[in-house]
């Protein structure tokens, strides 16, 4: 019978290691996809490539709204909303050629994604 509690105690204490970090659990490849399209535009933005950055916006919109559904399971609404709101946000900006801005917009996208998919 000890066994069997040495046992049962090993196991859950694995589960439990294993189960605190769940980082990425349910970021699938297509997932990934969000946070490379970020990257990408970061880079337009910090070359000064307003319109490419404002058309990888609508590609990365057009993503997110083939995944809205995986977002708006995994996250809260309110950082699904605050990811739409950013998305806007920055192409104003983009056409206004504010770097600062766009940056921190995308760092803001960033931020929800990874809040949604780090559960």
């Amino acid at each position: 019978m000890v066994k069997v509690s040495k046992l049962t105690m090993m196991i859950l204490i694995l589960t439990l290691i294993a189960g605190c970090h769940t980082g990425e659990v349910m970021k699938s490849e297509k997932d990934q996809v969000l946070f490379d399209y970020i990257g990408h535009m970061q880079q337009q933005v910090e070359n000064h490539e307003w319109r490419e950055a404002i058309i990888s916006m609508e590609a990365f919109k057009k993503e997110c709204d083939n995944r809205k559904w995986k977002l708006q399971m995994l996250g809260e609404l309110e950082d699904y909303q605050d990811i739409e709101l950013e998305v806007e946000k920055f192409k104003v900006n983009a056409r206004d050629n504010d770097e600062s801005e766009c940056q921190l917009g995308l760092k803001q996208i960033e931020y929800r994604l990874s809040s949604i998919y780090e559960i």
